[in-house]
């Protein structure tokens, strides 16, 4: 309601003002004030004004890493060496640069480049301005159950190994992806998967 004050607050906290990690919810459920709704009555709330002062003026950008993801989702090989050409053509584009000259590069558990080991390996932080990134590699395999087991960056090639057992990634029959379905399809599958999702709690 237009009349009822709002607050921009972090999603997750200590992550950041970047629009991705701000929700807006009432005065009330908050427990730190940003923004209000101000004494306007009866007016549309814009909340691209509210959030005016934490919007990024580049657009934002999907991990150009969720094809890798998903491999790693559907693979239940352990070990599994992939080499970096392999990788790229997974991803259907090129490995940035850090790839080829940084073990930091791999080992990345966190996006804006903070891991001591840029600095061990003298990425020129000095020359260098890395831009803001909300993505990193390593989330593709470590978010599946996979870990690095051996980086052999010379040789241009990772060898993983599933840490987390006894699970699987779930292999969406093409058919059902292959193009939009009618409505009374979508709305019949996401019954029965709803239904799926309480019997078993997840």
């Amino acid at each position: 309601m237009a009349d009822q004050e709002i607050e921009i607050t972090e999603k997750v906290i200590g992550k950041g003002h970047r629009v991705q990690n701000l929700i807006y919810i009432h005065r009330q459920c908050a427990y730190d004030m940003f923004s209000d709704s101000g004494d306007a009555f009866a007016e549309h709330i814009d909340i691209f004004e509210l959030l005016g002062d934490f919007l990024d003026n580049a657009p934002l950008r999907n991990s150009p890493y969720l094809e890798l993801r998903e491999y790693f989702r559907l693979s239940d090989k352990t070990p599994l060496t992939l080499t970096f050409r392999q990788i790229e053509q997974i991803l259907g584009d090129s490995l940035p640069a850090e790839a080829y000259f940084y073990d930091a590069f791999w080992y990345e558990v966190m996006p804006g480049m903070i891991s001591p080991m840029w600095r061990e390996e003298g990425y020129p932080f000095h020359a260098i301005i890395p831009d803001e990134i909300d993505y990193y590699i390593s989330e593709s395999w470590t978010s599946q159950g996979y870990e690095i087991k051996a980086l052999h960056r010379n040789d241009r090639r990772v060898v993983f190994r599933r840490v987390v057992t006894g699970v699987s990634g779930v292999r969406i029959p093409r058919a059902l992806t292959a193009r939009k379905l009618p409505n009374a399809l979508v709305y019949k599958l996401e019954k029965v998967l709803k239904q799926f999702v309480q019997e078993h709690g997840l």
